[in-house]
C-alpha cells in the first residue's frame, strides 16, 4: 500500500472558520460589514488572495454576501454555526480516517516484518538442519510393511537411506539406541536422525507412500 499523507485543513479554510466562529459568537452581527481583505489578511496574516478565498467559502454557505470593493456583510448567524458544525464533523471523520489508514499501514508494516523474520528463521532451520542433523524423525511402521520380523541388520537401514536408527517406541515403550539385532514390528514409532533426503528414503523403505 503506498504511503498517505495526511491531508489538514488549508489555509484559507482555516480563515473561513475562523470568521464563522466569530460570526457564530457574536462578535459580528448580522447585517454588519467585515473589514476591507487587507485588514482580515493582516489579522490571520495572510495574503488578500487567501482571505478572498475564505471569504468565498462563506459566500458559498450564504453566511456572508461578497461585493467587490464593499466587502462582505454578515447574512447568517445560523448558517454560520451550520457550517462550523459540518467543519467539524468531517474533520473528525477525516482524522478518523487518518488514523485508520494509519493502523492499517503499521500492522502492514508489522506483517512484512514478520514475514522477513519467518523467512530469516527457516533458512536458518534448513542451514542448522544440514550441517547439524541431530533432531530426529519419527516414522510409524504399518502393518504390511516388507520389514516386519527383519533386525535392524538385515534392513540395512543405513546403506539404503543414509538415516541412523535412534531409537523405538513399541507399545509406549521407548528403546533407546537398538542393537543391530532388534526386529521390527507392525506399529513400530522408529525415530531416526540424518539429513533431510533421508527422510523420503525411509518412507520409501518402510513402505509408506
Amino acid at each position: 500500500m503506498p504511503n498517505r499523507k495526511i491531508i489538514k485543513a488549508s489555509k484559507y479554510q482555516q480563515i473561513a472558520v475562523g470568521v464563522a466562529q466569530r460570526i457564530a459568537s457574536g462578535d459580528y452581527e448580522v447585517g454588519e460589514r467585515i473589514k476591507s481583505r487587507s485588514t482580515l489578511s493582516s489579522m490571520f496574516g495572510v495574503s488578500p488572495e487567501t482571505t478572498r478565498k475564505a471569504l468565498n467559502i462563506l459566500a458559498d454557505m450564504h453566511i456572508v454576501s461578497v461585493k467587490h470593493g464593499s466587502g462582505a456583510i454578515i447574512l447568517s448567524k445560523e448558517k454560520a454555526i451550520d457550517f462550523l458544525e459540518n467543519f467539524e464533523m468531517t474533520n473528525s471523520l477525516d482524522t478518523q480516517k487518518d488514523r485508520i489508514l494509519q493502523k492499517i499501514s503499521d500492522q502492514e508494516k508489522e506483517l512484512r516484518e514478520l514475514k522477513g523474520l519467518v523467512t530469516v528463521y527457516l533458512d536458518q532451520t534448513k542451514r542448522v538442519q544440514k550441517k547439524y542433523p541431530l533432531e530426529p524423525y519419527a516414522l510409524k511402521l504399518t502393518a504390511d510393511s516388507e520389514l516386519l520380523g527383519k533386525t535392524l541388520a538385515e534392513a540395512k537401514v543405513w546403506h539404503h537411506t543414509g538415516a541412523v536408527i535412534v531409537g523405538i517406541e513399541r507399545d509406549e515403550h521407548l528403546l533407546i539406541s537398538p542393537s543391530p539385532y532388534q526386529t521390527f514390528e507392525a506399529n513400530d514409532l522408529i525415530y531416526f536422525v540424518g539429513e533431510e533426503a533421508s527422510y523420503t528414503r525411509m518412507k520409501n523403505l518402510l513402505d509408506l507412500h
